[in-house]
């Protein structure tokens, strides 16, 4: 008995309409396409690119700016990491911004790089900051905090920031003890302040972080009752309103008592602000 030979299994094609085959469903980047629209509406908007300033030039002319400099770049290189992200794109986008002396110091540097006389500090940002603190910077650093912290103080009618920024910059540069930038830190302080912390029921506070933190809830106390201050009471606005108002109400008493002003309150024609 000879075997009969089987028909081959044809699998459906989910493509192709099995009522018409002619008629062919979406293909297969079509659906791609509207998977990956479906995927990207749900995702956040993309947020526009942060708009940068560039350093301020440095001449060296001032020792002072050279700090405020080296910062303004390094804003920089956070706010474009892919294009600042070697040590030599760096060097390169601080030479672009100096000028005068800092400039024919580095052109001396580049003109010695043609002749063989290479440099490290032009290919590592670490040792060209050296370099520049060296030539252009304040020639010593700590004493030059020391001073400015020993005659640091606030100005009574200042906030108290203005005199923090300028303590935590220098004591930045400093290796003194706590108890040392607790005393000089409380020194600086107006009377205002020192009165306050003086008469504390647990005394004057022991850290420094505490100390700060206690001077700045004063003064913020201070600025806002300073605040209350210059506006009029709202008792007073309210009496005022009152011996008003009352002179144009006949069944209303001219009167400032407390109980008046109670009845006052409770009428439909007190008015409203």
């Amino acid at each position: 008995m000879s075997s009969q030979p089987v028909a081959p299994i044809i699998e459906s094609n989910p493509f192709i309409s099995q009522s018409n085959p002619s008629v062919h469903l979406p293909s297969t980047n079509l659906i791609n396409a509207l998977r990956h629209l479906s995927n990207t509406l749900g995702q956040p908007p993309i947020a526009p690119p942060v708009k940068v300033r560039i350093p301020d030039v440095f001449d060296g002319m001032d020792p002072h700016q050279l700090h405020h400099f080296l910062f303004q770049c390094r804003l920089y290189f956070r706010s474009r990491p892919t294009i600042c992200k070697s040590d030599c794109n760096k060097i390169n986008f601080a030479m672009t911004y100096v000028s005068g002396m800092v400039q024919d110091w580095l052109q001396v540097a580049l003109e010695q790089e043609d002749r063989g006389v290479h440099h490290a500090w032009l290919y590592f940002w670490p040792s060209f900051v050296k370099e520049m603190h060296t030539y252009f910077g304040i020639p010593d650093v700590v004493a030059e905090a020391a001073h400015s912290l020993d005659h640091l103080y606030m100005n009574p009618d200042d906030r108290i920031a203005t005199y923090n920024v300028a303590f935590l910059r220098c004591s930045a540069q400093l290796q003194w003890s706590e108890s040392a930038f607790c005393h000089r830190y409380y020194f600086g302080l107006p009377d205002r302040i020192q009165d306050i912390i003086s008469t504390h029921e647990g005394g004057k506070p022991s850290t420094f972080r505490t100390l700060y933190s206690t001077a700045v809830s004063i003064d913020n106390h201070f600025w806002e009752r300073k605040r209350e201050s210059e506006r009029a009471p709202y008792s007073t606005l309210q009496r005022t309103s009152y011996l008003e108002y009352s002179q144009s109400v006949p069944h209303l008493p001219i009167s400032d008592s407390d109980s008046d002003m109670k009845a006052l309150e409770s009428s439909d024609e007190f008015p409203t602000w």
